[in-house]
């Protein structure tokens, strides 16, 4: 089985996500969504050891982090965004995103931007929003075994 943690919108606020690292069990992976790349700068270097794969947010200058990438894991497709430029935060069915999931053959959409935390499902197609690390103070996990794929957004 594989373990992924994911963050999103820490704002300069990684602590708590150091703590559930430290906590978690068999981490395979951290996904962060955007906002703030420093922080996930930050956890690639408290983490070494640790794959760390991260995107710029809308509030992240000066930066030469990917907008978007598609991670393959465990024989699934995760997408990974922040979200604003899917107009994540207008859209009520996210249908920006989950076109551009379905252009990737995603099996996992991960967004942030909108601070709340979110699951939906658009065909096979699992879109998650881990919420706020900062503001909501969640974060999610996402496990695959085999070819199911399971995910839970929690409380820091």
């Amino acid at each position: 089985m594989k373990r992924i943690l994911v963050f999103s919108d820490t704002h300069g606020n990684i602590d708590g996500c150091i703590d559930i690292i430290k906590r978690t069990p068999s981490v395979s992976a951290v996904l962060h969504a955007g906002d703030c790349v420093r922080d996930a700068e930050g956890l690639e270097a408290a983490f070494p050891s640790l794959k760390i794969y991260y995107v710029k947010g809308n509030n992240d200058f000066f930066t030469r982090a990917p907008a978007s990438m598609l991670i393959p894991i465990a024989g699934k497709r995760i997408y990974l965004t922040h979200g604003h430029e899917q107009r994540v935060k207008y859209e009520f069915h996210y249908t920006t995103l989950a076109n551009r999931g379905e252009d990737v053959n995603a099996d996992l959409v991960v967004f942030g931007h909108t601070h709340e935390p979110y699951t939906g499902y658009v065909g096979k197609m699992t879109l998650l929003n881990p919420g706020s690390a900062l503001f909501t103070r969640t974060y999610a996990v996402v496990e695959i075994e085999g070819d199911k794929l399971k995910t839970a957004i929690l409380d820091i």
